[in-house]
């Protein structure tokens, strides 16, 4: 990988392997990334704070959402280190990761952008798509987005 340039190793061991993967990291060039599955706080501190990985990766759904992964951002702020947050999943995933960034100056250069693969969607401020490697955040109430009303109506409620 460090032969080809890559711009950096998500993940190189099983998540839970902090220690391994710091080592990873120690004996790379390039950047090791990790923490997609993480779901502590104090596990993301302890890699932070060990530099266990170049680059911290918070997945703003696992991790607990967008008050959580800021926590995250904030503390690898500190220690000059780069989040790329990590998305699981489609829907509106995607503009949590815009919004994200949006807002978070320690950002790194390469993001998850999975774009809306199954929701219909509107947006008066953004076409919520890749232009020239740029995702235009949506302004506006909630995400910034309209979800099609006849798409809305259809759905059912389902009890336990």
């Amino acid at each position: 990988m460090e032969e080809h340039h890559y711009a950096f190793f998500e993940e190189p061991v099983p998540f839970d392997e902090i220690w391994e993967t710091k080592e990873v990291a120690d004996a790379l060039t390039i950047p090791v990334a990790l923490g997609e599955q993480e779901f502590s706080l104090r596990r993301f501190e302890w890699c932070i704070q060990n530099r266990a990985a170049d680059i911290i990766q918070p997945d703003l759904h696992y991790f607990g959402g967008i008050i959580r992964s800021t926590k995250v951002a904030r503390m690898a702020a500190a220690a000059g280190l780069p989040v790329v947050p990590h998305m699981s999943g489609g829907s509106l995933g995607y503009l949590e990761v815009v919004h994200f960034a949006s807002f978070t100056p320690n950002t790194g250069s390469y993001m998850e952008f999975k774009g809306n693969t199954d929701l219909p969607v509107a947006c008066d401020t953004s076409s919520l798509k890749a232009e020239n490697g740029v995702v235009r955040c949506p302004t506006g109430t909630g995400f910034g987005v309209t979800i099609d009303p006849a798409f809305v109506s259809k759905a059912r409620l389902v009890t336990a």
